[in-house]
């Protein structure tokens, strides 16, 4: 009795120890995934500063010189999303293996490091304009941006597994993607205030915050380890030790005294017994062995100890030798015996990722296509979402017949004409301007630093402004002469259009954050996962019909893309072990996650080319592009369905 109440001491220490520590853990994963979020969503949010950076000049001759640029522009920046993904082709089969081999821990800081990397490139590029710069920083964070998905996930099952684990993916999952909803608010504001330079290396800065989250980690991991705390077990929610309780403190004439105690009391053997089988239950009908968990946690916390096998007594593994007693050699031999007559039923189990490839059969491959199409409505509309609220709702252009009164002058600031030079139609009657319309641009400017005021031209950034066709392209408010001196109303207007397309933009986002959980809970319950695959893409083609055709606000639209985007995510990804072998789910989550990159990484390069063919104008083109990669998603949807019920509807079973 002395020896089981000394254990229940031991083990209530260290189950606090372990419930204040995985909630530490849990807010640092969160942390460093929020910086990652935040950084990956900047170019989304700073869509019209960027385009104004980078493709504003001094000078240009020609009509046709702006819309080149602009059409450079879109390209490049869709690329910054397309190089992006094209690394995450192929790490969705290499990320978990780094997990497994480095540990979760270093492989968190490893891909931290890869972002913050990743993101100073791209900041040094926008500061020294080079697109080239950009687009090598945009790769290093594909490198890191999605792998670290995988470590944190792994973190949260080490320390939550068997305890409040859904609750903590939720939580990390919400937490994570209010990184993107911050950045769409905060970016905008802090380049349109400090310059599109410090925008972007508060990303930097971010990201710094997501490596020092993961050092920590690494520190509490060591600590862990040294500690003997490996976190709770997916067996109940109870406590799982890295060494022995009684080994620390009995001496060796003891040592039989001790852990005869837990090994020969009958009742305990027995309880330890029948728990240990109900605990085994479901991965016995896995086909894997009885000391497959702890063989797990020992390969995922990167155990060094000489223990090399344990037994569960009172669910505290015990060091074992042949030595041990009768029982413990007959187990052992029991499982070796199992896993010998095994063998010959695991001649047909794939040995290698392309083995497992080989073997999915269609009903995998259509979810596959599904995923590419229903998700390249999503996240590279996102890429772009600012520019078409701003096109269509918050930016819009004048009407035609508008002209300033004197074309070739400012049209607000220290160098507009003192009377004003207000905007007027063909009939010399005032132009009539709603808040969301662009302010009117003069037709042209020829000003130069040396004739004007030095204190007014002392934060220009060019000595000279000389432009036959003046367009919106040509313009950068963070430059003082559009600021203060010439365009005050349109870099005014301009300012207030950006903070709140960014707003509205991070609607989708926002249901993902809070409402995920939510879903995934509802789908556990009401199953109909094809069912409701077809649902969302009904919805999705909804959405961007809408915002193709109609000129209301935004608002109710995106909340049906949020809607569909996390209806559609709580079915796609839950249906992947429903459609392969149990030993093959692993490398069906990896081939799905790289056939989508495959996906994002082109989708954004095609809406560059039909903005460009629609003369550098979203709407209405680029939303027809989502609406028939929406009603392709709704096609094999519906695909997806009739092959469920020939194969008894196991998607949409409950419960499966």
């Amino acid at each position: 009795m002395t020896v089981i109440t000394t254990i229940d001491n031991h083990a209530s220490h260290r189950n606090n120890n372990i419930n204040n520590t995985r909630w530490l853990i849990l807010f640092l994963t969160c942390m460093a995934m929020t910086g990652v979020y935040y950084s990956f969503d900047i170019p989304a949010a700073l869509h019209q500063q960027l385009k104004d950076t980078m493709t504003s000049s001094t000078s240009n001759t020609s009509a046709n010189s702006s819309s080149h640029d602009e059409s450079s522009f879109s390209m490049k920046f869709n690329l910054l999303y397309s190089v992006y993904s094209i690394p995450n082709i192929f790490l969705p089969f290499l990320g978990g293996t780094l997990v497994d081999s480095l540990g979760a821990h270093t492989t968190a800081l490893i891909f931290a490091s890869l972002t913050l990397c990743g993101q100073f490139l791209f900041a040094l590029g926008i500061s020294l304009q080079s697109w080239n710069i950009m687009l090598l920083g945009r790769t290093f964070y594909g490198f890191g941006g999605e792998s670290i998905s995988v470590a944190t996930s792994t973190l949260n099952n080490e320390w939550f597994r068997g305890k409040e684990l859904a609750l903590s993916f939720g939580i990390n999952l919400a937490v994570s993607r209010l990184g993107s909803v911050v950045n769409d608010f905060v970016s905008p504001k802090v380049a349109n205030e400090y310059g599109v330079n410090r925008a972007v290396w508060l990303g930097v800065g971010m990201n710094f915050m997501s490596v020092i989250m993961t050092l920590g980690i690494c520190g509490l991991t060591l600590w862990r380890r040294k500690a003997g705390v490996m976190g709770w077990d997916d067996v109940g929610g109870r406590e799982v030790l890295m060494e022995p309780l009684l080994s620390g403190g009995n001496d060796e004439g003891n040592d039989d005294n001790d852990i005869g105690s837990c090994e020969h009391d009958p009742n305990i053997e027995m309880e330890a017994n029948e728990e240990a089988d109900m605990d085994n239950k479901e991965e016995t009908e896995q086909g894997q062995s009885l000391f497959q968990p702890l063989r797990h946690n020992d390969a995922m916390d990167g155990d060094d100890s000489e223990t090399s096998t344990v037994l569960a007594c009172n669910t505290i593994p015990m060091e074992i030798s042949p030595t041990d007693g009768n029982h413990t050699n007959d187990r052992l031999l029991l499982d070796q015996e199992a896993l010998e007559n095994s063998s010959s039923e695991d001649a047909t189990v794939p040995k290698t990722c392309m083995d497992h490839v080989l073997q999915f059969d269609k009903m995998f491959w259509i979810l596959c296509l599904s995923c590419v199409v229903v998700y390249g409505c999503v996240l590279p509309f996102n890429n772009i979402a600012s520019g078409i609220l701003l096109e269509r709702n918050y930016f819009t252009d004048p009407p035609s017949s508008c002209h300033l009164q004197y074309e070739d002058m400012c049209s607000m600031g220290d160098l507009a004409p003192k009377d004003r030079n207000k905007a007027i139609d063909s009939n010399g009657e005032t132009c009539v301007l709603t808040k969301s319309m662009r302010p009117v641009l003069p037709s042209s400017l020829s000003i130069y630093a040396s004739s004007v005021n030095s204190t007014i031209s002392a934060d220009w950034m060019n000595d000279s402004y000389v432009f036959d066709h003046l367009t919106e392209n040509d313009l950068d408010c963070g430059d003082a002469f559009w600021r203060k001196s010439c365009t005050v109303d349109f870099c005014i207007a301009q300012k207030l259009a950006t903070e709140k397309s960014g707003r509205v933009m991070s609607i989708p986002y926002l249901f993902s954050a809070f409402l995920s959980p939510l879903f995934g809970h509802v789908v556990d319950k009401i199953g109909r996962r094809a069912i409701l695959a077809v649902v969302s893409c009904v919805l999705l083609v909804s959405v961007h019909l809408s915002l193709a055709w109609m000129h209301s606000s935004p608002v109710i639209p995106l909340v049906g893309q949020g809607l569909a985007y996390v209806g559609y995510a709580a079915v796609i990804w839950p249906s992947v072990p429903l459609t392969v072998r149990k030993e093959s789910v692993g490398t069906a989550f990896g081939a799905m996650t790289a056939i989508q990159n495959v996906g994002l990484a082109l989708f954004p390069l095609v809406i560059a080319c039909v903005y460009k063919g629609s003369s550098d104008r979203y709407i209405p083109n680029v939303e027809y592009f989502f609406v028939i990669c929406a009603l392709v998603g709704v096609v094999i949807g519906i695909l997806l369905n009739v092959l469920d019920k020939k194969r008894g509807g196991i998607l949409n079973k409950i419960d499966v």
